[in-house]
């Protein structure tokens, strides 16, 4: 069977094409265990960043797309106004002169919100959508309770937000508009695979017409041959949250419970933030909008890390922390518990779907660092606890995440799909 891919990258082609925040190869990883696995004669289409032509490695076929840059003035006018016309439909010629040269039985495309999904009703093909995360849920819950456009331009006075306007309200904004071409792309959408409730209700109302497939997701490869996590000495309670830069990422609840932490509860903890630069000024925001210094509450930032970091850095952690408003199955949470740490999520999304309160982790509800300090506090006291909720979460994700069962369900869904 020839299956076509289309992606942002495709690192086994070369590390150049990774054009995702703190890429996590987790594509690698499904690549790698599927042409072990299976029959299967792999096209993969993605985004580079010089011109090349099509290569043929062993069973896979790569068909590197120029990624068209803007120049200077041409980004200062996208941001100022050519984001509200600038077609998203512009990936489309050079993506069915793709098909037409590989002549795929199925197309799988990873995320409806990607530039590629724009071939979505336009080949008889039967395309099936890869869903990672949605902009229209997403643009809903873009800035949290107290803060709107305005409070990044009064508390915000950046070159990038005032002049350049390629800040967290052009984000905002930007997402506005292509959730509006997400709908359009939905309704075109006739097989989704995705993990979770929330991904599964979304699509039931954005694309009733669709034929949804419940898929695991492969994670990578050092989380899942890791040594399962051991209690590491209390004598400072060690916290991790792994999160971009983006403003729902829940930074100020971070920075409110580190500081509830501090003053109420005494503890000696230190609380590492991945993903996060400690000089941006996405930094420098969220502190000056919660009154709040980061080393004073003894919050550090790791930066950008890859998978052996992040590994070591949950090895060496007491509880895992998510704290995002919005968010559909966050690989981060799941490499967490697969590890066996001790997780806590925010109940939104599809995390409840990772996470079994009291069971396989905690839920507290989203901006709410009362309850979370709550729970921190009580993990602390009561090491037991930490233990049980990271054995019962490894055990979960170890099946969640089987390598063979995640192939056998896509298999069974491209031949489905290709009858």
């Amino acid at each position: 069977m020839k299956v076509l891919w289309f992606s942002t990258e495709a690192t086994r082609y070369s590390s150049q094409s990774v054009a995702c925040y703190g890429s996590s190869g987790l594509i690698d990883a499904l690549q790698d265990t599927l042409l072990e696995n299976a029959s299967i004669e792999l096209g993969m289409a993605f985004l580079y960043d010089d011109k090349a032509c099509k290569e043929k490695r062993g069973k896979v076929t790569y068909y590197p797309m120029l990624r068209k840059e803007m120049d200077a003035l041409q980004k200062l006018f996208f941001y100022w106004y050519g984001y509200k016309k600038r077609s998203l439909d512009l990936l489309l010629p050079e993506m069915l002169d793709v098909i037409n040269d590989f002549k795929p039985d199925v197309i799988q495309i990873f995320g409806i919100e990607s530039p590629f999904a724009c071939i979505l009703g336009q080949v008889d093909i039967p395309v099936v959508v890869h869903l990672q995360g949605f902009l229209n849920p997403t643009s809903n819950a873009f800035y949290p309770q107290g803060m709107n456009h305005f409070t990044f331009l009064l508390k915000s006075f950046s070159y990038n937000e005032w002049f350049i306007r390629n800040g967290q309200n052009f984000a905002a904004k930007y997402m506005h508009v292509r959730s509006k071409t997400e709908r359009k792309y939905m309704r075109h959408m006739q097989f989704s695979m995705g993990r979770t409730n929330w991904d599964r209700h979304i699509t039931s109302i954005l694309a009733p017409q669709s034929q949804y497939f419940h898929v695991g997701e492969m994670l990578r490869d050092e989380f899942a041959k890791a040594q399962p996590w051991k209690m590491p000495p209390l004598d400072k309670y060690i916290l991790t949250s792994t999160i971009s830069q983006t403003v729902y990422k829940g930074l100020d609840v971070i920075l409110k419970t580190a500081k509830l932490l501090k003053e109420v509860t005494g503890l000696n903890f230190k609380w590492q933030v991945i993903g996060v630069q400690a000089d941006h000024q996405y930094v420098r925001f969220f502190e000056k909008h919660c009154n709040i210094k980061s080393s004073e509450v003894n919050v550090e930032y790791e930066g950008i890390c890859n998978a052996g970091q992040i590994c070591n850095k949950l090895l060496e952690s007491h509880v895992y922390v998510h704290p995002s408003y919005v968010d559909n199955s966050p690989n981060s949470l799941c490499e967490a518990q697969l590890i066996g740490l001790p997780v806590i999520g925010t109940y939104v999304g599809g995390i409840p779907s990772l996470v079994t309160h009291e069971k396989t982790g905690l839920l507290v509800p989203a901006n709410d660092p009362y309850e979370l300090t709550y729970w921190l506090q009580y993990l602390y006291q009561h090491p037991e606890i930490m233990i049980e909720l990271g054995n019962a979460a490894r055990a979960t994700a170890l099946i969640r995440h089987s390598k063979e069962n995640i192939i056998s369900d896509l298999l069974t869904i491209y031949r489905q799909i290709s009858k």
